[in-house]
């Protein structure tokens, strides 16, 4: 086994001091700021362990703007957010990887308390891994949420925080207090937005915590909505001031206003009883819906707490136990380059097959170059791979320790592995990329994009089919597949198509000529433009014609696009055989929106639903989330995003909450089944 950590005694104490400030400010602006994870969390405490471990040692090397001093991101300076100072500090956790350590914790907290009068108890509570917020409600009523930011200072996202539906805005009790918890993500949640973003060629999340904090500091919080974003509280600060004697008893008080705890909070009194309620979280976490790495343990007796007192970062009467990272080891044998739609090549790790999380694992990413030199990865090596959120195996890093000197080092490509062109790096960029638009395998994807289900929702056109029509030369680019119809009899010849299957085929091509212009929009694939994006403009611009002409300071003026989005947009329709597809799409009826003579007014489709509003809430059954949408906008009908006045039905699936409760309480809204729905849709 690894030790948890080893100080570096090769280097001199203050260079290694100097080298570990770094990565670690690094990591943490990454984390923080670009919600990305450079190093998993156990690499990283590995990381500030040492960095703590050598300060301790060498006192005259030791900065009070070190790391081990600081809760989390140390800037805030490129938020688009307002700043707000903590009315108090936002501290973390110390962390604990094994009984003896929470033990220890234990006779720390004792120590520090002058006269026990009766046996202490703590509160096991589950550490959830997502993003740390503040609320303050004032008179019941909530006024404003904050991040964590730096522990000190964090960033304003009230706006995104009132678009999340586990979050009341208003209390049962018209009480001021501020609240503290966690925001994130479902991991079935999770499970779907990452499906939907494969299916139409989208980078995937690399797990739940950076998705959720990502999404948190959106700028639009009808993003927000769309995410589907939980949370949990397990603080009230100063909590004493309330009348509370313990812990437990505040997390209570939260529940009775209808502030959602997670429902743990285990009274613990003997040591014997805290190893077995960690023995059981550790198999019970993965029956839950998101994600815990761990326990947080705390003094019941908050009255106690400023007696046991705090350190810079932390509070000395609570303590973090993690769980076990989920890894495993096996042998690299292989590195195989792959080409996505947008001409991005990332590395593959083709591995010695090993069991993981219950699955075969052959594969795992490797993200990019910068992060094969940064871990040191060779050909050959043994290495420990995880699952990011039990989904992406990834590649954690090598075990140097047993190398035998056959590792080769890994290459960088030069050249496409795909087409041979010569492959770029944009500046400031750490992706390769090929910038052949007739790349193979940059084709395929855009052709698997431009069919996907939330693109022109041709069923039946999987990745195999695109890939065969592509080797028989029936489809070159996009154009193509809209004379397919020529080729049906060839079609009808091949391996598990048949006359049925082909005729489906045709016939979801044609529909797809009627699908919403934002939806067309969106399957073009421009740079940056997804399915949001491909809607505010669709909104905006009425017709592609119209879209076409702006100039980028007008794109600018429309809200949620920005300077990258602007001058992608803009060089898109500057560039020749992007308008020659157009143009030749348009000759098939493809629908480019309609022409509208007063730019004011709306194109309205007319239908049975029109002039009605609707909503749904739960988990559907019989739909997925744009199918729906698609659906009722189709029959000329509205979809809403949250229950009003203005809602004229409510579709309830499984598990149906908040949404459900409000509509039953203004009693105007009808309320129906997705049966029901159906039978009002024909």
């Amino acid at each position: 086994m690894l030790k948890l950590f080893e100080i570096n005694e090769e280097k001199n104490p203050k260079d290694r001091i100097d080298e570990l400030r770094q990565d670690i400010e690094r990591y943490n602006y990454y984390y923080y700021t670009k919600n990305e994870s450079l190093i998993s969390d156990v690499e990283f405490d590995k990381l500030l362990k040492e960095l703590d471990e050598l300060e301790k040692n060498y006192p005259e090397y030791k900065n009070e703007h070190s790391p081990t001093n600081i809760v989390g991101a140390s800037s805030l300076k490129e938020s688009k957010f307002q700043k707000v100072i903590h009315k108090k500090p936002m501290l973390s956790l110390n962390n604990s990887y094994n009984i003896e350590d929470v033990i220890a914790f234990t006779e720390r907290v004792e120590k520090n308390i002058d006269s026990v009068q009766s046996e202490l108890e703590y509160v096991l509570e589950l550490k959830l891994d997502g993003a740390s917020i503040s609320v303050t409600y004032e008179n019941g009523e909530l006024k404003r949420a904050v991040t964590r930011g730096d522990g000190i200072e964090g960033e304003d996202v009230t706006e995104n925080i009132l678009a999340i539906e586990s979050i009341p805005n208003f209390l049962k009790e018209d009480v001021s207090l501020e609240v503290r918890g966690e925001i994130v993500l479902p991991l079935s949640r999770f499970k779907t937005l990452n499906e939907e973003r494969l299916e139409v060629g989208e980078e995937i999340f690399a797990n739940p915590r950076n998705a959720a904090s990502g999404t948190l500091r959106q700028i639009d919080s009808e993003i927000v909505k769309e995410r589907g974003l939980d949370a949990y509280f397990y603080f009230i600060v100063d909590a004493e001031q309330y009348g509370f004697k313990t812990h437990k008893e505040s997390l209570e008080y939260l529940e009775k206003v209808g502030i959602k705890t997670t429902g743990v909070a285990d009274i613990i009194r003997d040591m014997s009883v805290m190893e077995e309620r960690i023995a059981f979280w550790e198999v019970e976490k993965e029956r839950l819906d998101y994600e815990t790495d761990g326990l947080v343990i705390k003094l019941n007796d908050i009255t106690l707490w400023e007696e046991v007192g705090y350190t810079t970062k932390s509070p000395r009467w609570a303590i973090a136990y993690k769980f076990p990272a989920k890894q495993v080891t096996t042998e690299l044998l292989d590195i195989t380059w792959q080409v996505g739609r947008t001409g991005k090549v990332t590395p593959v790790a083709e591995l010695r097959e090993v069991e993981l999380s219950g699955s075969k694992v052959k594969r795992a990413s490797l993200h990019n170059m910068d992060e094969i030199i940064r871990k040191d990865i060779r050909i050959g090596d043994r290495v420990f791979i995880e699952k990011a959120a039990e989904i992406i195996p990834q590649v954690v890093s090598s075990v140097k320790e047993v190398r035998t000197g056959a590792e080769k080092e890994v290459v960088v490509p030069t050249n496409c592995p795909v087409c041979n062109s010569v492959l770029e790096k944009e500046e400031g960029l750490v992706d390769l990329k090929c910038v052949n638009p007739s790349c193979p395998a940059i084709v395929q994807g855009g052709i698997e994009y431009f069919v996907s289900r939330d693109a022109m929702n041709i069923s039946g056109f999987g990745s195999k089919i695109v890939e065969k029509m592509l080797q028989l030369g029936y489809v070159k680019d996009i154009r193509d597949i809209f004379e397919l119809h020529k080729h049906k009899d060839e079609l009808m010849t091949l391996d598990k198509m048949g006359e049925k299957s082909v005729e489906k085929l045709l016939a979801s091509i044609e529909k797809s000529k009627s699908r919403p212009y934002s939806k067309t929009l969106y399957a073009l694939g421009i740079p940056f433009v997804g399915k949001f994006l491909g809607d505010v403009l669709a909104k905006k611009s009425k017709n592609i014609d119209c879209l076409a002409s702006m100039s980028k300071e007008e794109l600018l003026e429309i809200d949620g696009v920005g300077e990258k989005v602007a001058q992608s947009v803009y060089n898109y329709f500057r560039d020749e055989k992007s308008l020659e597809i157009i143009q030749k799409l348009k000759e098939f009826g493809i629908n480019f929106g309609k022409v509208v003579e007063d730019k004011k007014d709306e194109v309205k489709v007319e239908g049975k639903f029109s002039g009605k509003t609707f909503l749904f809430t739960g988990k559907l059954q019989k739909f997925k989330r744009e199918e729906i949408k698609d659906l009722i906008e189709s029959l000329g009908g509205v979809n809403l995003s949250s229950v009003s006045k203005k809602l004229d039905y409510l579709i309830v699936g499984e598990d149906a909450g908040s949404k459900l409760k409000k509509a039953e309480e203004l009693g105007t809204v009808k309320i129906l089944t997705e049966d029901e729905f159906l039978e009002l849709s024909k």
